[in-house]
């Protein structure tokens, strides 16, 4: 996971993904070389202005995504809800812990607070694939309208967005093999992808946090899928990328 502890800076997110030792995927030998040189060069918080990090010849600006399914335009997130109410009980319990100790909390969005009972649910109703894509269209929409003011800061540098990914993972539902898996994920879809086909964004960082393959009885460890993946303007589409049909998509968590 590319966020560790609830309390982790938007920087030290970045240093996460960059530094990751996970799997790294690049859809062509250009777009290989930009991500080694990305991992490798050196960068600049630049939180407090935007966009969110540079370099000398490079500037990303980084947002979160997920599939939660949310009220009022994505105002209220009940996933992020269930983890502030975790990490609030976690540091009611007074632990004996050092300095420099971090917390990593995860609540239960099933856990209903008035009544101290877990509520069932379909998963349906807590994630899915519309909810992924609607999501990202917000979110993303509103980092596309900032990238002429990144462009005024920064004239003659590159512009990249970093996607933290904390979605499940899809696939349609007559999926048999496991390239079918793959060639799932958003950065082959163009309900993701065409925000970035007319913009200038030159190339996207997509970091997936949550996309797990649960091989013969594993917990994902063993699935052989991506961790981090770039994509620049020139294969924004592919041959392999597709419109899928959010009702067709389900969702391979357990």
């Amino acid at each position: 996971m590319f966020k560790l502890f609830n309390d982790e800076s938007e920087w030290e997110i970045f240093q996460n993904v960059i530094n990751s030792s996970g799997i790294l995927y690049a859809k062509s030998k250009s777009d290989k070389e930009l991500l080694t040189k990305i991992r490798s060069m050196s960068w600049e918080d630049n939180t407090n202005n935007r966009p969110d990090f540079i370099s000398d010849e490079i500037m990303i600006e980084m947002f979160e995504i997920d599939d939660i399914v949310t009220t009022k335009k994505g105002k209220k997130n009940p996933q992020r809800e269930a983890d502030a109410r975790a990490l609030r009980t976690v540091k009611n319990l007074n632990l004996d812990l050092t300095e420099n100790s971090k917390i990593l909390a995860i609540g239960d969005t099933r856990f209903d607070p008035k009544t101290e009972s877990y509520i069932p649910d379909k998963t349906e109703d807590h994630h899915n694939y519309q909810a992924y894509i609607d999501n990202f269209k917000r979110i993303c929409g509103k980092h596309l309208d900032g990238v002429s003011a990144y462009k005024i800061n920064y004239p003659d540098r590159k512009l990249g967005f970093l996607i933290i990914d904390d979605a499940t993972m899809y696939i349609p539902k007559e999926s048999k093999l496991m390239r079918d898996v793959f060639y799932s994920l958003p950065t082959f879809d163009k309900n993701f992808m065409s925000l970035f086909i007319k913009s200038e964004v030159d190339f996207v960082l997509w970091a997936f946090n949550n996309k797990y393959v649960y091989v013969n009885g594993d917990r994902g460890q063993n699935s052989c899928l991506p961790d981090l993946v770039l994509v620049s303007r020139e294969n924004y589409y592919t041959k392999k990328t597709r419109n899928y049909a959010s009702n067709k998509m389900v969702s391979l968590e357990m």
